[in-house]
């Protein structure tokens, strides 16, 4: 993978993380960070104040550093800074925060010397992850506590996550691999560990999730709305261009198509049911204001990802080294904010089409999709725990970026507070893939309490997947075992990608 620091696409990540390769960088790229490094020793010649580079950090950027002390100010800012507390963030997530890291210092703005940025290359194409602790960032002035864990090995210190879990002295498995460790110079421990990445990281995780659940969910919906009966005409493409809301048109071409050569249209030749209850028929407006938020969130984070989000910046041109707060994750916060909260209110939705799934009135079915419900209580307590969990979303989609704390003696008054942005939406992600989990269930049982039509493809190609390992229950069992088995086929993309090869098969 070349890196020039301007080309990173979310679809060449997407393939970096699943498919890992060697780094490498162009000669452009390398040429912008040597010019950017000549901006800091010039200045250092002339013996002026610059923040970053010969003072002290946050509320003591007044304090003027020796020009002894200036390579020990580096080491120090790394050390303090490494103050996380929790678990430890996963390899892949490391590896992501590397790879934005890496891009960042290429665009010659950050003053950095090339073998720092080729040391980080060393860890990453050698598979070396630093073990960085979940939380301590709130997202301005950059991540400092989590890319602090990140830049330690560099100068052997700190630690590496192993594969089993485990954690190991760097100085020991740098020595191991033949890997030097590095002496930084002024204002490099501070390119190193001011900026976005963790928080982008998070982001970009999260989209790539997201992305997955939107089409499993316009699945899912479809799939309900055929075995209760209702009708697609609210998807037609007409009703959509009406509203004049592209979300909303692509959202309802795909449930329209989803729902194509269904049979359960037949049930509509002679139903009095004038129009569906809202779970169904306003899906494309509620799935299409979710999209549109993806397709922005797309573009927010491929920029950020292209992004010099480290303070102070070198100005090549004019020689010179600007403050600025390019380390405020706002445009993050904001971003994941939004997408928590649109996710919440369409697994809120498909709680709705569960709870319709446990009388008869708005499913024409049993209740409790049983056929002895009294004797049987059937899906009754499934739905409880939809509903507890879309009561959990609610609460975790408070937007996290309209909670800033003062920090740093108040010099840092205003902060984006994006990490605990990504820690909530991570967890909507989650109560939401078990929320379509278990309304999966219950398409799958109402399938076989309504076997009079034949599904629609799509529809058809998910039940089967889910009745190899997932029964039809004609009594009362646990449930937990199967939610989990569904569960597990939503969050691997087993179902949006039976939806993907369905609409590749459609043109």
């Amino acid at each position: 993978m070349i890196l020039d620091g301007n080309s990173l696409s979310l679809e060449g990540i997407f393939e970096e993380l699943e498919s890992p390769t060697k780094l490498s960088l162009t000669s452009e790229s390398k040429q912008l960070v040597r010019k950017s490094r000549e901006v800091v020793e010039n200045i250092l010649k002339t013996g002026k104040t610059v923040y970053g580079v010969n003072t002290g950090f946050g509320k003591l950027a007044n304090q003027k550093i020796s020009s002894e002390n200036l390579r020990q100010l580096q080491v120090n800012l790394l050390r303090s800074h490494a103050a996380g507390t929790g678990g430890y963030l996963s390899h892949k997530t490391v590896r992501l925060i590397m790879l934005l890291k890496i891009n960042s210092l290429l665009r010659g703005y950050s003053g950095i010397r090339l073998e720092i940025i080729e040391a980080l290359i060393d860890l990453y194409n050698n598979d070396l992850t630093p073990a960085i602790r979940e939380k301590g960032s709130v997202g301005a002035s950059g991540d400092l506590a989590p890319l602090a864990d990140l830049a330690l090995p560099l100068i052997g210190e700190g630690q590496f996550l192993m594969v089993d879990g485990s954690r190991k002295p760097a100085s020991e498995i740098l020595k191991q691999h033949d890997l030097s460790t590095m002496e930084l110079k002024e204002k490099e421990g501070l390119s190193l560990i001011n900026g976005t990445q963790v928080s982008t990281a998070f982001a970009i995780e999260s989209l790539k999730s997201i992305k997955d659940l939107f089409f499993t969910i316009s699945a899912t919906g479809a799939f309900s709305t055929e075995v209760m009966l209702g009708t697609d005409t609210a998807f037609r493409k007409e009703v959509q261009e009406a509203r004049n809301q592209p979300g909303q048109a692509y959202a309802g071409e795909l449930l329209y198509t989803l729902m194509a050569d269904s049979g359960y249209r037949d049930a509509h030749l002679d139903c009095d049911r004038v129009q569906d209850f809202y779970s169904l028929r306003c899906m494309p407006q509620v799935h299409g204001s979710w999209y549109d938020l993806i397709v922005h969130s797309e573009r927010i984070l491929t920029q950020e990802a292209n992004s010099t989000t480290d303070n102070p910046v070198t100005l090549i041109e004019q020689g010179i080294i600007v403050s600025g707060g390019n380390f405020h994750a706002a445009p993050i916060a904001h971003t994941m904010d939004y997408l928590a909260i649109a996710l919440s209110d369409v697994a809120a939705m498909s709680e709705r089409r569960i709870a319709a799934f446990q009388e008869t009135s708005q499913s024409n079915l049993p209740m409790f999709l049983m056929q002895e419900a009294g004797l049987n209580s059937g899906f009754m307590i499934a739905h409880v725990t939809a509903a507890a969990l879309a009561s959990e979303n609610k609460s975790l989609s408070h937007p996290a970026s309209v909670d800033t704390i003062p920090t740093s003696a108040n010099q840092e008054d205003h902060v984006s507070m994006a990490p605990n942005a990504g820690h909530q939406l991570k967890q909507v992600i989650a109560n939401t893939s078990r929320i379509i989990a278990i309304e999966l269930m219950c398409d799958a049982q109402a399938r076989d309490l309504n076997p009079q039509y034949h599904l629609a493809p799509c529809s058809e190609a998910i039940y089967q997947l889910i009745r190899k390992d997932v029964p039809y229950l004609e009594q009362d069992g646990p449930l937990s075992a199967h939610i989990e088995t569904i569960h597990e086929m939503v969050s691997s993309g087993a179902i949006s990608d039976i939806v993907k090869q369905r609409l590749e098969a459609q043109g």
